[in-house]
């Protein structure tokens, strides 16, 4: 199931940003790079998982989804012009998709995947990337590292991706604007036809004869392996087997593979067929500075390390009863022999946090537990979860925590400390679930929050909304972000705390397909600072 419920309940005032710690701006991102199935997965894995898998969940025969998302991360790449530094990796290839260098429904399907999990925070650019780096991994491929930061254009890029027909000079020329030399060129082709194939509905001139019940779209795979990220792309060309189309098809005008792989008189694709280390290292590095390809004013983040502990989906709140209530999860993730081989039923996990005063007490603590339901796994090492829930005093309330845990009952404790400064936790403005529901189009929506009134006067109370919603062109979608005023609602069930409202019409696409992902942003300035409680989760519950 695919969810962005995310929480970050946060104070302006705390610790400036460094090294990733959270919260982050990219604490989506890291989750949807760091979970791969299970609990708190986003289902990016299970697109390409196996490798084989067809677009739909396995519903279009002969097509592979882990090739079209490689096929649609390079196209949208290969607008980019090195010379002037414009294009490049940015989501334009929603726009471009009529033309005919971007023949084939790949694209449109691929977008259709991903635009559901755009976000405020998250750009189809981004997760794109993100898609390929997780299918190449789970495919058997190389682990390539993953950078943050890019933007979506709002316009198509010029045209420029290399076509079959198209000669030898022609490709070089395009692969040079891209910012690869003649040798890299023959490494990035062979890197990306590892995987999938040809398909003959859109390229007859390249196919002929492939088309069955069974084949709708006559795919004809590059290799034997075609599910596998391996160097056989290579091994079958230098030993003449080879089933590449467009490296033996019928038609050499369309044979680009092989004028390409034959560049350099076969040296590189030897060293590929002799070497399957080389091959795997070689395609890392190549796709990496492809994947990193992007406009020149666009400065990417730093390569993600997932965080060894890290809340998730951890919210504090009043309940029906008036208890104040911190509920959630502890992420823990290790790459370990110990990591591997921990019962998380035997792992202690305790959260203990500081309260709003600065001060600790040994009631200030609580075990975080594990359950069936919170299982879960990553292709870069070993992952658990461990549920929170306890009850705050309000008068106290909290300001931070750190995480005390270990691999196993035996062992020492570690320190979970975010970095030095503990995980922040703010307690001034905080989202309640009750009270809150969506209206359907054209009705109002209600959120319902309180603030301390306790801590000095409140003012500029707001509620920041942002939607998903398509876009002219593209399949892609634009973020849509509204403000609107919450407004003072009188008392809340505690008397430390003040309720307030927003009402606001939406008109979302809630509950639809499309158009549904939201998130809000909830802030405050009390006594002079300013408090957020960021990224809430969309409202489900329909408004009567």
């Amino acid at each position: 199931m695919r969810s962005w419920a995310k929480f970050s309940l946060l104070a302006s005032s705390f610790w400036p940003a460094q090294a990733y710690i959270w919260p982050s701006q990219w604490d989506g991102l890291e989750d949807a790079y760091t979970i791969s199935f299970g609990f708190g997965a986003i289902g990016i894995a299970d697109g390409v998982n196996p490798c084989s898998l067809s677009p739909g969940g396995g519903i279009a025969p002969g097509r592979e989804s882990a090739a079209e998302w490689l096929r649609t991360a390079y196209h949208d790449m290969a607008t980019h012009n090195s010379e002037t530094g414009l294009g490049g990796l940015d989501a334009s290839i929603g726009f471009e998709t009529f033309r005919p260098e971007n023949i084939g429904t790949a694209f449109n399907t691929t977008l259709g995947f991903f635009n559901e999990l755009q976000t405020k925070q998250i750009s189809m650019a981004d997760i794109l990337t993100l898609g390929v780096v997780l299918a190449i991994k789970n495919c058997g491929g190389p682990s390539i590292p993953y950078r943050p930061g890019r933007i979506d254009a709002t316009e198509a890029g010029p045209a420029g991706v290399p076509q079959p027909q198209e000669p030898l000079e022609t490709h070089i020329a395009e692969f040079a604007l891209q910012g690869f030399n003649a040798t890299e060129m023959i490494g990035l082709v062979a890197c990306g036809h590892t995987l999938g194939g040809v398909h003959q509905i859109d390229f007859p001139l390249s196919v002929e004869g492939a088309i069955t019940t069974d084949n709708p779209e006559g795919v004809v795979h590059f290799d034997d392996t075609f599910d596998v990220y391996d160097n056989h792309i290579a091994t079958q060309y230098i030993n003449d087997s080879s089933v590449d189309p467009l490296l033996v098809g019928f038609n050499t005008t369309t044979n680009s593979d092989a004028r390409i792989f034959a560049s350099d008189s076969n040296q590189t694709m030897l060293q590929f067929a002799q070497d399957p280390d080389f091959f795997i290292s070689r395609c890392g590095d190549l796709l990496e500075r492809m994947l990193n390809t992007v406009p020149s004013d666009v400065t990417l983040g730093d390569v993600f390390e997932p965080l060894t502990v890290k809340p998730f989906q951890l919210s504090l709140f009043f309940n029906s009863t008036g208890g104040l209530q911190l509920s959630g999860n502890i992420r823990i993730f290790g790459t370990s022999a110990a990591a591997a081989a921990a019962n998380p039923a035997d792992m202690p996990v305790q959260l203990i946090w500081m309260d709003r005063h600065g001060n600790t007490s040994p009631n200030y603590t609580t075990t975080a537990l594990s359950f069936s339901f919170l299982e879960a796994t990553s292709l870069w090492g070993s992952l658990q979860f461990f549920s929170v829930s306890t009850y705050l005093d309000p008068s106290a309330g909290i300001s931070s925590f750190v995480v005390n845990w270990a691999y196993d009952s035996e062992s020492a404790l570690t320190t979970a400390d975010n970095g030095g400064g503990g995980f922040p936790f703010q307690d001034v403005i905080l989202f309640q679930q009750a009270g809150s529901c969506h209206g359907f189009v054209n009705q109002n929506s209600t959120v319902s929050a309180v603030i301390r009134n306790d801590m000095g006067a409140v003012s500029s109370p707001y509620l920041e909304y942002t939607y998903s919603s398509s876009q002219p062109g593209s399949l892609a979608f634009k973020q849509i972000t509204f403000r609107t005023e919450l407004v003072y609602a009188g008392n809340s069930v505690s008397p430390l705390y003040d309720a307030y409202t927003a009402v606001f019409v939406a008109n979302d696409g809630f509950l639809s397909a499309n158009e549904s992902i939201v998130s809000f942003d909830l802030v405050a300035v009390v006594g002079g600072t300013t408090y957020e409680s960021l990224n809430n989760p969309q409202l489900f519950t329909p408004c009567s």
